[in-house]
């Protein structure tokens, strides 16, 4: 059940005003795989005290996705593999969304109120489009520009995470997959999560486009950075009650890394004298 809050109820966060937009992990990695955590960070700024109800709430998945940082950070260092890690929570600004979305700064998330977005004008949307979203996806382009120019197959992999059941409806799937254009991807992908089923755990269960639909909303990445580029990318969603201790963290990253190791390209691109 959603919680609710009364006016005025709201409590003052940390000020973590200096928190970077994003963190870059492995800037110089040697793989043809970038990764992106979207939804890593649950950071606030202190003048928007008032966003939430609670803190409490800012430990909840309506406000990052729990352990997809640590997924992501592990992956880099085992891919060597350029990072790109969000610090700021999706409830002050959705970086996969859209922002004609309505939902890319919410004012209800999960059965929760969500008071700070309630009345926010257009001059505060575009102060936090200006400050949170445009810097992050410009440092995602710079990177994907980087990788296309020195790899002849370069992959963007988006690490994101789902809660166990949504209204009381269990979901099955350990990990999933999702994607919109790039089938042949995607394809391979669940091919060597079901290979990984019958090796690691045979009630492995894969989602194909589960629990969500990478197209239903479009995501903002998976069109702005890959389709619009002509560079392959698919979501890896992770079950978020796998991923509560370091060693489910571990885990689920050599899962992912056993999958996803053999389909990378490593021939560079002959640079121009």
């Amino acid at each position: 059940m959603g919680v609710d809050c009364q006016e005025g109820s709201t409590e003052v966060l940390p000020e973590i005003d200096e928190m970077p937009i994003y963190n870059v992990l492995n800037a110089e990695g040697k793989s043809p795989l970038m990764i992106a955590c979207d939804h890593g960070g649950n950071a606030l700024p202190s003048h928007l005290d008032g966003l939430v109800c609670s803190p409490e709430q800012m430990e909840l998945h309506i406000a990052y996705d729990i352990g997809a940082r640590q997924v992501a950070k592990i992956l880099s260092k085992r891919f060597d593999a350029a990072t790109l890690i969000a610090n700021y929570s999706r409830l002050l600004v959705d970086l996969n969304r859209y922002p004609s979305d309505p939902n890319q700064m919410p004012t209800v998330s999960g059965g929760h109120r969500v008071p700070g977005n309630e009345s926010i004008g257009q001059e505060e949307i575009d102060r936090r489009l200006e400050k949170y979203f445009h810097p992050y996806h410009d440092q995602h382009a710079r990177m994907v520009d980087q990788l296309k120019s020195a790899f002849h197959k370069p992959i963007i992999l988006s690490i994101h995470s789902f809660t166990p059941e949504l209204k009381e409806i269990p979901r099955p799937w350990h990990f999933g997959v999702l994607w919109e254009e790039d089938e042949q991807l995607a394809i391979a992908l669940l091919e060597g999560f079901r290979k990984q089923a019958v090796k690691e755990i045979p009630q492995l269960s894969i989602g194909d486009n589960q629990p969500y639909s990478a197209s239903t909303p479009r995501g903002y990445a998976i069109n702005e950075h890959a389709a619009k580029k002509d560079v392959e990318m698919a979501l890896i969603e992770i079950r978020q009650d796998l991923l509560l201790d370091k060693a489910g963290q571990e885990w689920a990253a050599g899962i992912i890394f056993d999958v996803v190791e053999p389909l990378l390209d490593y021939r560079q691109l002959e640079q121009s004298a």
